[in-house]
């Protein structure tokens, strides 16, 4: 079963107001859902192509000095003809290269036998095993090479060599070394807002150099994209997350085409709207709209209706307990619809007193009435009751007694109903137990003399019964006990015993059950005379109560049950079955 509270909560204006905008704005979450996603996107794109102009620029600058270093090579192997031999000139030329120069880090003439024969720096070394040397011997011609190690500087350099050739025999090549780290230079020397991260790599995909070094560098990789994959595109950008979990704007472009490879990033910022409130998440104008409006909604609606059906509400409750209603002016902030209501509200409650007020004096009036047909019509009884008594006394026969007697008590069991609901503070209703126990009670306390000793019992549960079940329940039980009495006896030494009993059942009906003991009769028998009329009386009135009658008669018992349904007032029904007495 679901909880009141959490039902009144969903079943509130308030839940219901909110309900309605939540899909009143619901298209207008979309849009701003759409609107914030795609300026997202737009900023995105906008920080990719700035990050990958920076990152051009810087590569164009390399390729600048790359080029520049084709120029040198070639216009110092043009002079090796005449110079090379003159090791103390050309070693000259080639340091005055390097000192006027600084950008590139060595520069030097490499003979056709792999020893470096002048040059700015380690004349005399053996290239012979050098990769520049190999290629040069294998295909004589300009090339540009990336050393990660190189065998003088012990650092990764780009060497771009000339071959110089001697009556058309290749004599050797000259070489000009440019230091790798200085694309990194320009970048630095690039305006920008975000610090760049530079990582350069081969054809092979493998990392040459990194900013703050190649430990981790794995790490600060695009997740899920290989760098081999990069060799084959001329120039690319786009914003990703690196295998560390870091939200960041990648770009790679080519250094020396076929051999080397830049890729800077940059932290991924989200737009914000202010200082610490990011708006990148497309999902944020919508709930914030919602969010605030569900906030203006609530305090509109609560103040001006929700507070004062409230209000109304505790006024009715309150008047419904105690007849009682607020009568303090309205706040000036209801509005007029309320001020109607509540106007209408306080005409009905007075409405309703006032009708209530007439009604209850109708009752008193009425119920002063009925008390006095009550008390009348107990005092008529009474008096006839009176006269019979006059009449028993006046009898000559004990059978014309006794049967002035029967009546004298059955004008007197009616009387003692009237007699009830006379006192009675249930209006038009008696109650059956203390009306049995005021009948029965006295019929059997005078129907036996003191010497026999007679044990009675009586049980009556508490039932209230209209006049129409009241009347005939008095006078059967007032059958049913002088029927006992008249016939009661003693069985051996046992006394004699009467036990009445009024019960109600669990299925809303009621028992009436009286027993009397067997035996030797304690009322002599020339004195009973049996006609029928008690147990035809006793028939009639069952029959009256709309119940079902049931005598058992055993050697040393005899019961009378009646079991009748407590019914309401019907006074059609109750004229028909006193009709049939």
């Amino acid at each position: 079963m679901s909880n009141p509270s959490w039902r009144q909560f969903f079943n509130g204006l308030g839940f219901r107001v909110a309900a309605l905008l939540t899909l009143a704005l619901f298209p207008i979450g979309l849009i701003a859902v759409s609107l914030t996603h795609q300026f997202a996107q737009s900023a995105d794109r906008r920080a990719e192509a700035a990050l990958l102009a920076l990152t051009g620029q810087a590569a164009a600058s390399e390729e600048a000095l790359i080029r520049s270093g084709y120029g040198t090579s070639k216009a110092l192997a043009s002079a090796m003809s005449s110079i090379a031999r003159d090791v103390p000139t050309c070693n000259r030329i080639f340091s005055t290269f390097i000192d006027e120069n600084p950008e590139f880090s060595f520069s030097g003439y490499v003979g056709a036998d792999g020893i470096l024969r002048c040059g700015s720096s380690a004349v005399g070394f053996d290239f012979s095993k050098n990769e520049v040397y190999q290629g040069m011997i294998a295909d004589p011609a300009p090339r540009s090479d990336l050393i990660i190690d190189a065998p003088i500087s012990k650092t990764a350099v780009i060497v771009v060599s000339t071959p110089v050739f001697r009556d058309g025999t290749f004599d050797g090549y000259v070489a000009v070394s440019l230091p790798h780290n200085e694309t990194r230079a320009q970048l630095e020397q690039l305006p920008s807002e975000r610090p760049i991260e530079l990582i350069t790599f081969n054809d092979e995909g493998e990392v040459l150099s990194a900013e703050g070094g190649l430990e981790g560098v794995e790490m600060r990789l695009p997740a899920g994209m290989p760098l081999i994959d990069f060799t084959t595109q001329a120039r690319s950008s786009f914003s990703g997350r690196t295998n560390g979990g870091e939200d960041r704007v990648f770009a790679a472009v080519p250094i020396l085409r076929h051999s080397v490879y830049a890729m800077g990033s940059w932290p991924h910022e989200h737009l914000t709207v202010a200082p610490g409130i990011a708006v990148a998440t497309p999902i944020i104008f919508p709930i914030a709209m919602w969010l605030t409006s569900l906030g203006v909604a609530f305090f509109a609606v609560h103040r001006l209706v929700i507070k004062h059906i409230r209000h109304l509400s505790r006024d009715m409750r309150c008047f419904a307990v105690t007849r009682q209603h607020h009568d303090g002016p309205l706040d000036k902030t209801v509005p007029q619809e309320l001020f109607d209501i509540d106007a209408a509200w306080r005409e009905l409650a007075e409405t309703v007193m006032r009708e209530e007020a007439e009604l209850e004096g109708t009752i008193h009036d009425k119920s002063v009435l009925l008390k006095e047909v009550h008390h009348r019509v107990k005092n008529n009884l009474q008096l006839i009751a009176s006269i019979v008594n006059m009449k028993i006394r006046k009898a000559k026969t004990p059978e014309a007694r006794q049967a002035l007697k029967e009546v004298q008590n059955r004008v007197m069991s009616i009387a003692t109903v009237h007699r009830s609901l006379y006192d009675t503070t249930t209006e038009g209703r008696v109650r059956a137990d203390e009306l049995l126990r005021g009948t029965v009670g006295k019929l059997l306390a005078a129907g036996v003399p003191n010497e026999a000793n007679l044990k009675i019992s009586q049980h009556y549960d508490p039932i209230v019964l209209y006049p129409d079940q009241a009347v005939p329940l008095s006078l059967l039980a007032s059958e049913a006990a002088t029927n006992a009495l008249k016939y009661l006896g003693r069985h051996e030494e046992a006394p004699p015993s009467i036990d009445v009993r009024l019960v109600v059942s669990k299925s809303g009906r009621a028992v009436l059950s009286i027993v009397n003991s067997k035996g030797t009769p304690i009322v002599p028998p020339e004195q009973v005379r049996g006609t029928g009329l008690g147990t035809n009386l006793i028939t009639a009135f069952t029959r009256q109560l709309g119940g079902r009658l049931e005598q058992i008669d055993e050697p040393n018992r005899y019961a009378v049950f009646v079991d009748f349904p407590i019914a309401d007032f019907d006074a059609d029904a109750a004229d028909s079955d006193l009709s049939e007495l």
